[in-house]
């Protein structure tokens, strides 16, 4: 899922199948979501992944994105049960 807020692209739950990763299929997923926001206009796609999921980070690093120096800071609405 990708979304737009007019002034930056998100990218939100990309994910592949244990058992099919290494085919390429979440870089082609990326690189639509890329190819749509930047038609739209969309001048940066962000992403935000765990800080502990190490191995995703990684991936990310590998295909040129970069950590960003902001804070995120979230206000559940609904608890979780």
């Amino acid at each position: 899922m990708a979304g737009y807020d007019g002034h930056r692209g998100w990218l939100y739950y990309l994910a592949t199948a244990a058992d099919r990763r290494g085919e390429g299929i979440g870089r082609r997923l990326i690189a639509e979501a890329e190819t749509r926001l930047e038609a739209l206009g969309c001048p940066k796609a962000m992403l935000m992944v765990r800080a502990d999921n190490e191995a995703v980070l990684a991936y990310y690093d590998a295909i040129g994105y970069q950590a960003e120096t902001v804070r995120v800071a979230g206000h559940r609405l609904i608890p979780d049960d």
